[in-house]
């Protein structure tokens, strides 16, 4: 049986988790198949490097302080920038009609220059999933799975409102609407 799957949805933890790098994070599902899913965390932001050190690195001038993003716990030196879709690169891929990412310089240089979206979140690193663990966690009959997740679709407003457990609590309150609207 096929379960449905979700890319361009955001994945919050359960308030029942276990306490641990999981526990009230609030992460985009950027690929979700049968075997493989890999989502980008939104709502960690780093405390000791920020956009502009980034940027810095790479050598382009920009003056900004927004904050860089743990985007999960794999390839933290690979930058995902997720935006919204008033801007486009060879690298985007848009994961429904709000919300793209993209992950090449391109982004960043459009970023710097103030050409880039009007809305956007760099993260480093990723989350993935390998043989249908995530399946498992969001199958709510799995007794076994300590890790269970709520869902509702990413829209600019939670994807870019918000930090830490602020957007933690507003994206579980947003999942409660988006299952009970889908009862009807």
């Amino acid at each position: 049986m096929t379960k449905k799957k979700y890319p361009g949805y955001l994945l919050v933890a359960n308030p029942n988790n276990p306490r641990d790098e999981l526990g009230k994070s609030t992460i985009l599902v950027v690929t979700h198949t049968d075997r493989l899913a890999i989502g980008l965390q939104l709502n960690n932001p780093l405390e000791d490097i920020n956009l502009k050190t980034v940027t810095d690195n790479i050598e382009l001038e920009y003056y900004g302080q927004d904050p860089l993003f743990y985007g999960g716990n794999i390839g933290q030196n690979k930058i995902h920038v997720v935006h919204s879709v008033d801007w486009c690169g060879l690298s985007t891929v848009k994961l429904n009609d709000q919300i793209a990412v993209t992950n090449d310089i391109s982004i960043l240089c459009a970023i710097a220059a103030g050409e880039g979206p009007e809305h956007f979140r760099a993260c480093a690193g990723y989350w993935l999933w390998e043989d249908g663990k995530l399946d498992a966690m969001l199958d709510p009959h799995n007794k076994h799975e300590p890790h269970k997740w709520e869902i509702v679709p990413a829209t600019v407003d939670n994807s870019f409102t918000g930090e830490g457990p602020e957007q933690w609590r507003s994206a579980l309150d947003l999942c409660a609407k988006y299952q009970v609207r889908s009862w009807f």
